[in-house]
């Protein structure tokens, strides 16, 4: 009986009940309806009235239980039947119910739907041409943040020691950014062979690789077939052939070129911790590295407002550093060379030529820094690399360049 129940759910049985309450209802409905359909009894004839002693009758009353079932009526007979074992089958259900809701298991815990894990190379290109410097920028799912990736390049499918192996893409928000430079002792990267940037997990059980891009301007730099200064030639010491009867002439005391004095590398202490990042500019996904208090920093180039350095750090890391991390003094600001990078001043199109009438490609945004690659002859347009690493023709008006930044700017030919 109680396997019956279990397997008997709470509504059903609620409604086996009710069901039967309406079943006995309608059986003393019907029982009633009956003896109303009944023809009447013809009574006797009244007797003439005598008086009657109803004390002489003698009282027959049921003596058990059998006796007063026996003289029930139909409907009181099923309704005595029904009743109980309906209150039975509700004492179950509940007991039940009550056992089951305090036993039941806790529903099982949806188990959510894996993410696919991928890895896509967005961009590989060479950046800077001192020292060569790579950009590789990453989109993934299914990474966890932190997870750190490796950047190795290749030559004809073939690695090369050139980035360093410590410089490492760290995931955040699905994405992720390194700017390598190469390592001192790197390999040579001449031209002809295809060069390929992969990115892969320290485990290599995923990888993405995309073609290194390389701009015209870096390719010198890059392939390292820069012209060198070339080497004086010694001049033939002549001989001085003895003339009869001559008084020869004194000779002149050679005089000696000073040697070039070789500009030192300015070292600065790191005054409080930070971010190096790659462009001057405090915007997102613009952290390479970071130094810390107590450190010291080689000093390469700054900003024209002096609020920026561009240093290389103790762990070879190559970036810009917020003037208020560093001590620098105003010598070692004056001595340190100006970038050809400047802040806009005006929000405005960037064109695919030095013409408004050509095709707009994006835009430079005022307080966002870029980077002067070229200008006109009568400086009034300039080519720039703006943070999103679009290259294209702004007009000068919208950058506000200081005199000195714009007469190192080459002219675009």
């Amino acid at each position: 009986m109680q396997t019956i129940l279990n397997q008997i759910s709470p509504p059903i049985a609620i409604g086996l009940i009710i069901v039967g309450l309406i079943i006995i209802l309608l059986v003393v409905i019907l029982i009633r309806r009956r003896r109303a359909a009944q023809p009447g009894i013809q009574l006797p004839p009244a007797l003439p009235a005598t008086s009657i002693d109803y004390t002489a009758v003698p009282l027959e009353e049921p003596q058990s239980w059998q006796d007063r079932l026996r003289n029930l009526s139909l409907a009181a007979k099923i309704l005595f039947v029904l009743v109980p074992i309906l209150l039975c089958m509700s004492v179950g259900v509940l007991v039940l119910s009550l056992t089951n809701r305090s036993t039941a298991a806790p529903p099982p815990t949806p188990t959510p739907s894996p993410i696919p894990i991928s890895l896509t190379i967005e961009n590989a290109t060479v950046v800077r041409a001192e020292p060569p410097t790579i950009n590789v920028r990453v989109h993934t799912t299914g990474l966890l943040d932190d997870t750190e990736l490796v950047v190795t390049l290749y030559a004809d499918n073939q690695p090369i020691k050139w980035i360093d192996p410590e410089q490492t893409i760290r995931i955040r928000n699905n994405r992720g950014e390194v700017r390598a430079p190469k390592l001192a002792d790197g390999d040579p990267t001449p031209e002809g062979p295809r060069y390929t940037v992969v990115v892969s997990l320290p485990d290599g059980s995923l990888s993405a690789e995309a073609e290194l891009q390389i701009p015209s301007r870096f390719a010198a730099a890059f392939y390292g077939t820069v012209a060198e200064n070339p080497t004086a030639t010694s001049q033939p010491t002549a001989t001085n052939t003895p003339v009869a009867q001559a008084t020869p002439a004194p000779t002149p005391t050679p005089t000696i070129a000073p040697t070039p004095t070789l500009v030192a590398v300015q070292q600065v202490a790191v005054t409080n911790g930070g971010n190096v990042r790659k462009l001057p500019f405090t915007g997102v996904y613009n952290v390479i590295g970071g130094v810390n208090a107590g450190e010291q920093v080689q000093i390469i180039a700054r900003t024209p407002n002096a609020l920026w350095y561009y240093v290389r750090t103790v762990r070879d890391e190559v970036g810009w550093v917020s003037a208020s991390l560093l001590a620098v003094t105003d010598l070692i600001a004056a001595e340190t060379p100006v970038a050809n990078m400047v802040t806009v001043f005006v929000s405005g199109p960037i064109y695919l030529a030095a013409d408004p009438a050509s095709t707009q490609i994006d835009r430079v945004e005022r307080n966002e820094v870029v980077e002067l690659l070229e200008r006109t002859a009568d400086g009034m347009w300039y080519k720039v690399l703006n943070v999103r690493e679009r290259e294209g023709w702004v007009q000068a008006s919208l950058l506000g360049i200081p005199d000195d930044v714009a007469a190192q700017v080459p002219v675009a030919r």
